[in-house]
């Protein structure tokens, strides 16, 4: 790859993170405000209904969406990358209408099961209106998924940003007048209107990008579609079974120690997974599609994944040795003090992120080659193994051990997808990151021993570490972005 290629991809690299980080940023400020504001209105109560209301709504997308926001991403990148408008417009019409077949069956199932979700989920009948309402909600985001993996595929990025942004202020202002002139009872509207809007910002965004030219048989587009949707039923397994092994784990420490050691390996898991893993899940927007458009191509393929490993490495090197120098006031400002004992899961896991960014590179291979069924062998593979490592550890280490196994997982996974890349792909990955990995990750390694260590020496010299970390990292970004 040429010097100016590669200054290129760092420059849109660090540049989508950016903005896609930012909406995410606001996503969440906007939760913590509908959140506060529905605590105070409804009360426990309130927050409790919506909980369950959005659990069905999740539930049911995930058996009825058939994956599509994620795997047509790929069919769509990959047709643009053709520079042939007509294969582009050809592919976004089946994925519209799939989009639509997938709203109304999540509908359909909704509507039929309105009175056991009410029954099961509240135990009585009074809520079966408000499954039959919430079955809008179903079709509204299975159409605004759609959408998304048009922008996302096409590159449309800063108008993903734009739909993002609009429709979470827009949700926002619009659910909370419902909800304090008409508390419980604005419960339903709210949830059906927030989807409705949200679709509409990303549809008018959608509706500027691509507009179809030409017609598109019956045939055709449930021949092409299944693509998209063999794909798709792939990552949702493999979604599923995430969150089976992980529900499953819970249960253990529930039943092992109780509620309050739950809440502890909860509140540490979200801090790692929902704050710091923003930056990755940014990341993935822009590089999904681009690895899929040069699927073919190995030796691009294999450039594209180091350069990947090694922006994220960067990116994440000054957030992870700062999490780390500051975890307790970090804790004390998202939690309580009664939370500082997650300090110790804290310090693993943190590390444990940076071997996550490696990985989650090399994963994407996988998706970008459409590779469903080998996709859902390593996912299973990684579950169970993260599962036996976590009961494993947490039996003899407790919440300490929770930190230990999800560092381990995420070694063996990227010793697992290396494999699978360099044997089964024959993908070379290029070996600058090597450097990059190796004084990241023993630099953040040492501020975490330093910081437990915990005396005045120990933690003056780790504040030097983080320091020289970050700045180090931030001077390899400048370098790689050429200013």
């Amino acid at each position: 790859m040429q010097q100016g290629e590669s200054t290129s991809m760092y420059r849109r690299i660090v540049k989508t993170t950016g903005l896609l980080g930012g909406v995410q940023v606001l996503s969440i400020l906007c939760s913590i405000v509908r959140n506060k504001c529905i605590a105070l209105w409804l009360g426990p109560a309130g927050v409790g209904i919506i909980g369950l209301y959005n659990t069905s709504i999740e539930m049911v997308a995930a058996l009825t969406g058939l994956g599509l926001r994620q795997s047509a991403v790929r069919n769509v990148s990959q047709a643009r990358a053709s520079e042939n408008e007509n294969a582009l417009s050809h592919t976004v019409t089946v994925l519209r209408r799939w989009s639509w077949l997938a709203g109304l069956f999540g509908a359909v199932v909704m509507l039929s099961t309105a009175p056991l979700l009410s029954r099961f989920t509240f135990g009585d009948d009074k809520h079966i209106w408000g499954y039959v309402w919430l079955s809008c909600a179903l079709l509204f985001n299975a159409l605004t998924s759609g959408d998304q993996a048009i922008l996302q595929g096409t590159q449309r990025l800063r108008q993903l940003s734009k739909a993002g942004v609009a429709g979470n202020l827009a949700a926002l202002l619009l659910s909370l007048p419902l909800y304090y002139f008409f508390r419980f009872g604005g419960i339903v509207p709210s949830l059906v209107l927030s989807s409705a809007v949200t679709f509409f910002f990303v549809w008018i965004y959608s509706r500027r990008s691509v507009a179809p030219k030409q017609p598109v048989s019956v045939r055709e587009t449930w021949n092409e579609g299944k693509c998209m949707v063999v794909l798709g039923v792939y990552m949702t397994v493999s979604g599923f079974l995430t969150t089976l092994f992980n529900y499953l784990f819970i249960g253990f420490i529930h039943r092992t120690v109780g509620d309050a050691d739950l809440g502890y390996y909860q509140a540490g898991y979200a801090i790692v997974t929902r704050y710091v893993g923003l930056v990755l899940a940014a990341m993935a927007t822009e590089y999904y599609p681009r690895l899929a458009a040069v699927s073919e191509d190995k030796e691009t393929l294999g450039n594209q994944v180091s350069r990947q490993i090694e922006a994220a490495l960067l990116l994440l090197a000054p957030i992870v040795s700062l999490f780390l120098l500051l975890q307790e006031w970090v804790i004390r400002l998202l939690y309580t003090s009664e939370f500082l004992c997650i300090e110790e899961f804290f310090s693993w896991a943190m590390v444990g992120v940076l071997f996550k960014s490696v990985s989650w590179a090399m994963g994407f291979v996988l998706l970008a080659k459409g590779d469903g069924k080998l996709y859902l062998i390593t996912e299973l593979i990684s579950d169970l193994c993260g599962f036996l490592l976590n009961v494993s550890a947490y039996y003899l280490w407790g919440l300490e051990g929770a930190g230990v196994a999800y560092l381990l997982n995420f070694v063996i996974y990227g010793i697992m997808m290396w494999w699978v890349c360099r044997r089964h792909y024959h993908i070379r990955l290029g070996r600058s990151w090597y450097g990059v990995a190796i004084w990241v990750i023993v630099g953040c390694a040492v501020v975490s021993i330093l910081y437990r260590i915990g005396s005045i020496p120990a933690l003056s010299v780790a504040v030097v570490c983080a320091v020289a970390v970050s700045v180090a990292a931030l001077w390899g970004l400048k370098r790689r972005l050429a200013i």
